[in-house]
């Protein structure tokens, strides 16, 4: 029994630092049969820790919000490589907003190859990385919400109130079920929101697998989004879904 359980708490730190785990990758890593894996699964889904997909599971975003230090090791691959094409749409000379989220921080780290750009944010995280670069970094003040490495509060919504950007750079935890991205808290939707309304274009960033995952509070309607820039792995349903209401701009992820 002990061996079991413990077995299962690790199946879930495993989901909850990949993001998407296969019942393949797990037998083989715990040396368990295929059966034995599934059952797990449908242990940890009916506890509401997980979601069951097709072959393994995905995370269940809707159930705890992680900390931003946990976040940030999910799916980096497809993170990295999802910044990669977010730094390729920035001209030279723009003003832009950094949002929160673990994918708008992989670009921000790249953003240091990066010179005379304006750059504002809210994430503490890509501040203390920027300030290392050649641009002009602008932090976001206010009261400081620690799960996602941010700030929030009427400080902060007065400073947007007093800015245009030329591009935004915003995360998201899922989409499914509603008509936009979304985001665990209530504080983040309502910055966030200010941060597409003052920007001239806007961009989602968001690994495939959210587009199976869903959150709490909707941002803002796709119609309001220039763009969702994710991995070239994401589905054909899903990209025509999307594609009637925003630009789906696909990566050049490779799953090795």
């Amino acid at each position: 029994m002990a061996i079991m359980e413990e077995r299962r708490k690790k199946i879930l730190e495993e989901v909850l630092k990949n993001g998407t785990v296969t019942v393949h990758d797990l037998s083989q890593k715990f040396n368990v049969s295929y059966e034995t894996i599934r059952k797990d699964l449908n242990y940890l889904a009916e506890k509401d820790q997980l979601v069951k997909s097709h072959g393994g599971a995905i995370s269940n975003q809707n159930s705890i919000e992680n900390p931003f230090t946990l976040k940030r090791e999910e799916n980096i691959d497809r993170k990295q490589s999802i910044a990669k094409k977010a730094l390729s749409l920035i001209p030279n000379g723009a003003s832009i907003i950094l949002g929160t989220g673990s994918t708008v921080y992989e670009l921000a780290k790249l953003l240091v190859l990066r010179n005379n750009l304006k750059i504002i944010t809210d994430l503490i995280p890509a501040v203390s990385y920027l300030q290392s670069s050649n641009n002009e970094v602008y932090f976001l003040g206010g009261k400081l919400r620690p799960k996602s490495s941010s700030v929030y509060g009427s400080w902060t919504e007065e400073a947007l109130d007093q800015i245009n950007v030329d591009i935004s750079f915003i995360g998201s935890d899922g989409f499914h079920g509603f008509f936009g991205p979304t985001t665990p808290s209530y504080s983040d939707s309502a910055i966030e929101r200010k941060m597409i309304f003052h920007s001239e274009k806007s961009y989602i960033l968001a690994d495939s697998t959210k587009f199976e995952r869903k959150s709490l509070y909707e941002i803002t309607d796709w119609k309001n989004v220039t763009g969702v820039i994710t991995n070239n792995d994401l589905k054909e349903r899903f990209i025509k879904r999307l594609s009637k209401h925003t630009k789906v701009i696909l990566d050049n992820f490779k799953d090795e």
